[in-house]
């Protein structure tokens, strides 16, 4: 049976240990920005963009969601997904790009929707740069899409 010395020392060696672990630092998201720093802090829901994009055009918003997709010749796009809907990300002039292997990272991004058409062959230069590759030759005409420019973006890691 130990001691009441040994018991006292194993008490405080097990404390230490413990008091070491629990303070060690938890591990932090790593969040990258590209762009301007976002400055909105209330999300709008994707669905709501979606549905009303008139109500929100020329607005500047916050929007939140995964990225599904991303260009994968200079990551000059993304496709923003809440799981059920996906949104077209552009960068306001062209003026910055994300890492093409972001796709499945958390996003947050500000900028304002776009109502707008894009040429059959717009279509086809999108559906060409994709990840997985979209039969190019089922796209016809032109298409009425909501787009989003974004101004600045922040990616989760």
């Amino acid at each position: 049976m130990p001691g009441f010395r040994q018991t006292l020392h194993l008490l405080l060696v097990a404390g230490c240990f413990f008091l070491n672990v629990s303070t060690l630092p938890a591990r932090e998201a790593i969040a990258r920005t590209f762009g301007k720093p976002l400055t909105l802090k209330k999300t709008l829901s994707l669905q709501e963009a979606l549905q009303q994009p008139a109500k929100y055009q020329g607005q500047k918003v916050l929007l939140e969601g995964k990225i599904s997709d991303v260009c994968q010749m200079k990551g000059c796009w993304l496709m923003l997904s809440d799981g059920g809907r996906a949104i077209r990300m552009k960068f306001e002039g062209y003026s910055f790009f994300v890492p093409r292997d972001c796709r499945g990272k958390k996003v947050q991004a500000e900028g304002r929707l776009i109502q707008e058409t894009l040429s059959q062959e717009m279509a086809r230069h999108y559906a060409e740069e994709q990840s997985a590759q979209a039969n190019q030759s089922q796209i016809k005409g032109p298409q009425r899409v909501v787009t989003f420019e974004a101004v600045g973006v922040t990616i989760f890691d």
